[in-house]
């Protein structure tokens, strides 16, 4: 019996612990002060339950069951909200947080009449188990169940699309999840006086804690590194602690006493050292986010006048303002291309600041990636044209589906690419082709240009970053188009894979498209960045 009282006193003490420095560490941010509320409701449960398997009188027990059973009704609306915070839901699922509040309310206020808990009585070997009340009963369905099984559940539909860090987060949620509640939810025969399974829930929440705190090291949970040294620094401070006050000999109280101050200075050195980390850390990523900022503003305040530039210089090569002098076509004719590759490079820039902030919603709809290619082509047919380089594209006469996508950004994507393939071919030209299978729709863009050496075809899909022989043959160019494009078809659940045999040999683009996909309209990226 002892065990459950230690191990309900430790849960409540660790619960405590862990949720106050989450909450100290960023008290604004709704994720950690949920995190600190639920720990909270999690300490008040696991105390009150020590406390009432130590009662030795019925009305005793009574009080502080019901006491405990105060916690255990707080604990799924913090959880819910919680969860809802980290898939950023919350705003979304205001209708049911303010339900779970509201009925977590009204069964708190009547915790301690005979509603909730009506009495305790001898269930298996626990002399003094309380009994469920008629209000008992639907908290287990629309509070405990109901709200803890719907924050799971959302968890469930985050991890499908997430990717990367945020992913192995919700792993360890879920699993914490499962733990805890699971473990909890052995208790509740009992309130009804059916010795089925022996009450788990103490030794199980345990875990929860410390499946949450792998999570904050591993994958940055709170986004608070520090937060575990604190933590491990601190518990084991008050174990050496102890040590040292009960030692039963001089030469150990010397030994543990000189241990324990000895921690004590290099913990808290070690602390200042990781504080300046993350200060370093915190600061790099200030100025990223001043950065991407001001790549936006200048690129929105550069697009209306080059595409002012570009108009007029179009209209004077037409003739709509008379006949052009013939001194004149040449800087016109500059002109006018210098502007639409200003152009390109401004919009690449601008979606580069939208991935990077995350602030590209797509819009979906069904469309003809068949017809799709035509555009793309007739885009760039003028470009290879002016090279003397060839277009070759032999158009399906087999029907294709329909594809759940985003046109412009797969435009935006494919585009890139043939524009990319007619900058770096001097000669020959570019062959486009399209096949299926059951799961992807691939476009096939091969050109006969200058190639990629093997060593570099990872690298040129990063942001500014090129391969020697496109900055030998082209200097001014960006490293932004392919990069772009990646990123705005992985977003469709697609991938690019590029291949070339080196030097001159050119270079083939497979564009993988899913034929069936569910994409999220909003998304988390963890996009590629330069290699140093």
């Amino acid at each position: 019996m002892d065990f459950y009282i230690i191990s309900s006193f430790l849960n409540g003490i660790v619960a405590i612990l862990f949720g106050w420095l989450i909450f100290s560490k960023n008290w604004k941010n709704v994720t950690n002060w949920t995190f600190f509320l639920m720990n909270i409701s999690v300490a008040i449960w696991n105390l009150a339950y020590c406390v009432w398997f130590s009662r030795t009188d019925p009305v005793s027990a009574l009080y502080w069951s019901k006491m405990l059973n105060l916690g255990a009704t707080l604990i799924p609306i913090f959880y819910l909200h919680w969860t809802l915070s980290i898939v950023n839901l919350v705003k979304e699922k205001k209708n049911i947080l303010i339900f779970g509040y509201l009925f977590t309310l009204f069964c708190s206020v009547l915790s301690f009449s005979d509603f909730y808990i009506k009495s305790v009585v001898q269930v298996g070997h626990f002399l003094f188990w309380p009994q469920a009340g008629p209000l008992y009963s639907l908290f287990l369905i629309f509070g405990y169940y109901f709200l803890t099984i719907y924050g799971m559940y959302q968890l469930f539909k985050a991890r499908k699309w997430a990717s990367g860090e945020k992913r192995h987060q919700i792993n360890y949620v879920i699993l914490g999840s499962l733990l805890g509640f699971g473990g909890g939810a052995t208790n509740f025969p009992f309130m009804y006086g059916f010795n089925i399974v022996e009450p788990i829930g103490q030794p199980l929440v345990i875990f929860y804690i410390i499946i949450f705190a792998l999570a904050t090291l591993r994958y940055h949970l709170f986004e608070i590194k520090i937060i575990l040294v604190e933590f491990f620094v601190g518990i084991m401070s008050l174990a050496l602690a102890f040590l040292f006050l009960f030692s039963p000999t001089g030469i150990l109280k010397l030994i543990s006493g000189s241990v324990f101050f000895l921690f004590v200075i290099f913990g808290i050195y070690f602390i200042r050292i990781i504080h300046r980390e993350i200060a370093g850390k915190e600061e790099a990523e200030r100025i990223s986010r001043l950065k991407t900022e001001f790549i936006s503003i200048v690129s929105h305040q550069l697009r209306t006048p080059l595409a002012a530039i570009r108009g007029y210089a179009d209209m004077i090569i037409k003739g709509d303002y008379g006949i052009m002098p013939d001194g004149l076509k040449s800087p016109i004719n500059y002109i006018h291309d210098t502007s639409v590759s200003m152009i390109k490079t401004v919009n690449n820039l601008l979606s580069i600041s939208r991935l990077e902030r995350g602030k590209i919603e797509l819009k979906i709809q069904e469309e003809d990636v068949l017809k799709l290619i035509c555009d793309c082509i007739k885009d760039v047919k003028l470009a290879a044209k002016e090279k003397k380089l060839y277009l070759k594209y032999n158009k399906p006469k087999s029907e294709y589906p329909l594809i759940k996508m985003d046109a412009e950004k797969i435009k935006h994507a494919l585009t890139n690419i043939l524009n990319n393939a007619i900058l770096y071919t001097l000669e020959g030209g570019i062959t486009i082709k399209v096949s299926k299978n059951k799961v992807f729709v691939t476009i096939e863009i091969k050109d006969t240009g200058v190639g990629i050496e093997k060593d570099e075809i990872e690298k040129v899909f990063l942001s500014f970053s090129r391969g020697e022989r496109g900055r030998e043959l082209y200097t001014q160019g960006t490293g932004l188009g392919l990069y772009v494009a990646k990123s705005f078809v992985e977003m469709h659940k697609g991938k690019i894979i590029c291949e070339s045999e080196g030097r001159n040999k050119g270079t083939t683009f497979y564009i993988q498209i899913p034929i069936i996909s569910q994409i999220p309209l909003r998304q988390d990226f963890n996009l590629p960045t330069k290699k140093s």
